[in-house]
């Protein structure tokens, strides 16, 4: 009955907010690493500056033809330099990490960025790159890209 009466007491001061000076109340365990804080939202967003680069890929393999929507589309995204093409000139992907499963299972997930200045930025440089989409012939087809008005060179984010 003790016990029982000291739940109820614990529950009432839980739920009005108040606890008792002589109650101690068990800490809840902390996390190890808290994922949320590595994660960016990944729902729609309707600014397209706004977006980051999780919710454009979404966006783009929701369509069949993204080449008949995004060109011309403005563009505003973070994101680090994952590798350059050497038999594409002129591109490399800009890309963020996602969560599949847990921390541990983070994959590299980005958009092409063309411009003549490719070659000049080094992997894992973090960057933040405006511009519009746009197409160019890759391999002899139509490929969409991000096609910057502004490249600059940024510290990583704390949710890299």
């Amino acid at each position: 009955m003790v016990n029982r009466l000291s739940l109820l007491q614990n529950l009432t001061q839980w739920v009005i907010g108040s606890q008792s000076e002589n109650v101690e109340t068990p800490e809840e365990p902390q996390a190890a690493i808290d994922i949320w804080a590595y994660a960016e939202p990944a729902g729609e967003e309707p600014d397209p500056l706004k977006r980051n680069v999780l919710q454009w890929r979404r966006l783009i393999t929701s369509v069949r033809e993204p080449l008949d929507i995004f060109p011309g589309q403005p563009v505003d995204i973070l994101g680090f330099v994952q590798c350059t093409f050497p038999d594409v000139p002129n591109q490399f992907i800009l890309a963020r990490r996602i969560i599949r499963c847990c921390l541990a299972d983070t994959v590299p997930l980005g958009l092409a960025i063309h411009t003549d200045i490719a070659d000049t930025f080094e992997n894992e440089t973090w960057l933040q790159v405006q511009g519009v989409f746009g197409s160019v012939e890759v391999r002899k087809r139509p490929t969409l890209v991000v096609i910057p008005n502004r490249i600059q060179t940024i510290p990583e984010p704390k949710k890299a």
